[in-house]
């Protein structure tokens, strides 16, 4: 393991100078900072954050806004857990995450959330931006506080957050055009369904779905590709029936591509006779869409590691308010093509925390 000392004899300088580089302290020439700075990047070496820490008795306030999650709503169990998990790891190191919590279909709810956050005066922010005009006032005051924040799983343009943790959703959707072009045949039809419209989601699965007729378009012009769109507050009845009587009236459509995290709830709704001559494709791997993959009736999930994500972005502001290590304007999450064959081999991370707790 490369030691300060290691590093002080390659610079040719002393120790307590490598030390002063590490913690800021100043009192170093800009010369042998750059140099300094340099071969520890090399080097690839990283303070002992435990021992960082407690010498320097630092104690960092981190507040992480997230949707809650129930039975209706599973997709936000999975990175709330990753939270957990990178809670238990940054808590030894002097930084203790406080979690709060805000529905997200109510823009009040997620205000309130909030108003609760900054009063515990917060060294740094992690947050999931879903309501476009109330994450702009968030944003606002955590800039007057010169509160560092960055985004989890939702991606707002034009603000000055220290990194975007998530799917690329453009991408996630050409791979899905991808996929479904590889379950049709010739003169097959395609059909996106999109159950919710509303606020951040919604801004993720439309960029799907931009990016799924963009594949399209560069692959395969001639392609028809059908579009049903449902409100929130759309009866599950009315829901059934107009689908139903769309693919009943739509015989050739032979390939559904769902952009949110719902497809399992379109399954419950197609009438059986017609669900089996059906190709599904969708997103994130909740439980009941997991159901429904196994049982062969939906082709592909496509994952986002959204464990990982919220994983990642308690270890990327505790890097920073460590070390001050400055995150990639973005980090990326995978976009991993889950089948029956392959789930039980894919998320280990999150089934082994489940497991342990």
């Amino acid at each position: 393991m490369i030691t300060i000392k290691d590093i002080a004899k390659e610079a040719n300088v002393s120790a307590g100078t490598v030390d002063r580089v590490l913690h800021n302290r100043g009192g170093v020439s800009p010369k042998t900072e750059t140099k300094i700075r340099k071969i520890l990047k090399q080097k690839k070496f990283k303070i002992n954050l435990i021992a960082s820490s407690l010498a320097m008795k630092k104690h960092h306030n981190l507040a992480t806004m997230i949707p809650k999650h129930d039975e209706q709503n599973l997709f936000w169990k999975s990175p709330y857990s990753g939270i957990q998990k990178a809670n238990q790891e940054v808590g030894a190191y002097g930084i203790e995450n406080h979690i709060f919590l805000f529905d997200q279909f109510d823009p009040q709810s997620y205000l309130k959330a909030f108003r609760k956050l900054i009063k515990t005066k917060p060294d740094a922010v992690v947050m999931v931006p879903v309501f476009v005009k109330e994450s702009s006032e968030i944003i606002e005051e955590l800039n007057d506080k010169k509160i560092p924040y960055l985004f989890l799983n939702a991606d707002l343009k034009g603000y000055e957050n220290l990194c975007y943790i998530g799917q690329k959703s453009f991408e996630a959707g050409i791979l899905s055009g991808k996929l479904s072009h590889l379950c049709s045949k010739e003169k097959d039809e395609f059909l996106i369904i999109l159950t919710r419209k509303n606020i951040h989601d919604y801004e993720a699965n439309n960029e799907r779905i931009k990016g799924f007729i963009n594949y399209f378009k560069e692959n395969l012009p001639q392609a028809v590709i059908h579009q049903l769109k449902f409100d929130q507050s759309d009866g599950i009845q009315m829901v059934r029936k107009k689908i139903n009587d769309f693919l009943t009236q739509n015989p050739r459509v032979r390939v559904v591509m769902v952009p949110s995290s719902r497809v399992s709830n379109i399954c419950k709704l197609v009438d059986t006779d017609v669900l089996s001559g059906l190709k599904l494709i969708g997103f994130d791997t909740t439980p009941q869409n997991v159901e429904v993959l196994n049982k062969g009736i939906v082709s592909f999930l496509i994952s986002q590691k959204s464990f990982n994500q919220g994983y990642k972005s308690i270890t990327t502001m505790a890097n920073y308010l460590v070390h001050k290590e400055t995150p990639s304007d973005e980090i990326p999450m995978p976009l991993e093509i889950i089948t029956k064959e392959n789930y039980r081999y894919s998320h280990s991370e999150e089934r082994n925390y489940y497991n342990e707790n």
